[in-house]
């Protein structure tokens, strides 16, 4: 199977960042000299020099029925012909980032009229994630499994924490629940039970629903009771934010510079005050009452000011601040100075993407906020070899720990005398370069060597880019 990435932008090179190290054939496709440049230089895959939105590149490669396309260039209607052309060309699968509120309404229809199998809008998307922030405050980010039933949430710990100098093992017998990944100056770490909480890590802690809840009630978390929101920003993160928010006794202000999209937002929403401003000037926050305000949300383009004013808002009052911040390496920075939760579309749209595109036993997939550890859902089928054998001898991958076995109903936070039998779920959290190894420990089979292909279209790439 290949995957050909149309777009090499934050999300496709993340895309093909992760399933290049998990042994797949990656193709990416971009008509920017220099992005291309970069993807050569970092990341072992094929790159073409060329307009995606033809279909030049994709007759010389030769599409068959197991490849998969993915659009994502900053182009709808380009990403949706993308999409139709593959098709018509024999691709497997198609995936198309289409992010127009406009089309919202239609896209049933055009995933059925263009055969597109998966239609993805990252607006759409960060904005339910960050309702779900909202929720649930004292998460610095969240993940649902089992529509819901099982939670992982992100916490980071402070100076002031209980948690600091205590032992995993200690909070793990607390409860059933599991802290299962630690981020430790920018690293990810797969702990034991004699990793001790330190000041300024990030944990993540997983297991039922009603479980998270009570935990974090017992360290002093208790959630907000949200209804109070202000948003900086008027684009279209705010514009699905907003219609999420509709009808859930809220009350909600948008602030915008731009007069005209101030006049659209108010032809679009509904219980909404749209304020024309500057929404890094202190003087507008207060006077719009800050101090009493329950979250603050901050979705500019820009995220030094998303972070910024994140800070200023909770300085004055706002009881949550959310920051947008569009690069990976501002996150750890952005928690670290004193913001509570980050949001990076990039990240929740490759994760949309690869839960798709892993297919092979896979439920879903998402990524840790570093972006370098993902989180799967698998379910385990008759004759894999990990079955009816304890977990403490399965030989995990260090980089590896299975964090919840779900069976039927149950829902298990496992011990190393756990086994898994056919048809568990199990939820893995793993380092991206560790996942293949997960996987053939899980199918019991080494995966061929990726790029079989690679000295065929190494040969083509000339033609294509004349």
């Amino acid at each position: 199977m290949r995957i050909i990435v149309i777009g090499a932008g934050k999300v496709g090179y993340k895309i093909a960042e992760i399933l290049s190290k998990d042994l797949h054939d990656v193709v990416v496709i971009d008509n920017d000299k220099e992005v291309i440049r970069k993807v050569n230089d970092t990341l072992d895959v094929l790159t073409i020099e060329s307009n995606g939105l033809i279909g030049k590149p994709f007759e010389q490669i030769g599409l068959n029925r197991k490849d998969i396309v993915v659009a994502v260039t900053d182009n709808d209607e380009g990403n949706m012909m993308v999409c139709l052309s593959a098709k018509h060309l024999s691709a497997g699968k198609t995936i198309a980032r289409i992010r127009n509120p406009e089309y919202e309404k239609d896209l049933d229809l055009y995933k059925k009229e263009l055969d597109i199998d998966l239609i993805i809008n990252p607006e759409k998307s960060t904005a339910e994630e960050i309702l779900r922030l909202i929720n649930f405050s004292p998460a610095g980010n969240i993940h649902d499994f089992e529509n819901g039933s099982v939670r992982m949430v992100q916490h980071n710990i402070n100076k002031d924490s209980p948690l600091i100098n205590v032992t995993l093992k200690e909070q793990n017998s607390l409860g059933d629940f599991l802290i299962a990944a630690i981020i430790r100056d920018g690293e990810t770490i797969i702990p034991r039970g004699d990793h001790i909480i330190k000041p300024n890590d990030t944990i993540f802690v997983i297991g039922k629903r009603k479980e998270i809840e009570e935990y974090f009630k017992s360290i002093g978390k208790i959630p907000l009771d949200v209804k109070k929101v202000m948003i900086l920003g008027g684009g279209k993160f705010s514009h699905y934010l907003a219609k999420h928010m509709e009808n859930k006794g809220i009350t909600l202000k948008i602030i915008e510079r731009d007069l005209d999209r101030c006049k659209k937002l108010s032809e679009e929403l509904n219980n909404v005050l749209i304020i024309h401003g500057d929404g890094t000037d202190l003087n507008l926050l207060e006077s719009e009452g800050i101090a009493n305000t329950d979250a603050f949300v901050s979705l500019s383009g820009i995220d030094e000011e998303n972070i910024l004013v994140s800070l200023l808002a909770k300085q004055n009052g706002a009881k949550k601040g959310i920051a947008k911040v569009n690069r990976e390496n501002y996150v750890n920075l952005a928690k670290n100075i004193g913001v509570d939760s980050t949001i990076t579309p990039s990240i929740i749209t490759a994760s949309e993407i690869l839960g798709f595109v892993r297919g092979e036993s896979v439920i879903l997939s998402s990524l840790l906020s570093d972006g370098q550890t993902e989180i799967v859902e698998y379910i385990v089928k008759p004759g894999s070899p990990i079955l009816n054998i304890p977990l403490k001898d399965l030989g995990i991958p260090v980089g590896s720990i299975i964090a919840v076995i779900i069976r039927k109903d149950e829902v298990i936070i496992p011990h190393g005398n756990d086994r898994i039998c056919s048809y568990d779920k199990v939820i893995v959290i793993s380092k991206i370069d560790d996942i293949s190894k997960f996987k053939n420990l899980l199918h019991g089979k080494e995966r061929k060597l990726k790029h079989g292909l690679k000295n065929r279209l190494e040969d083509i790439r000339s033609s294509i880019i004349s």
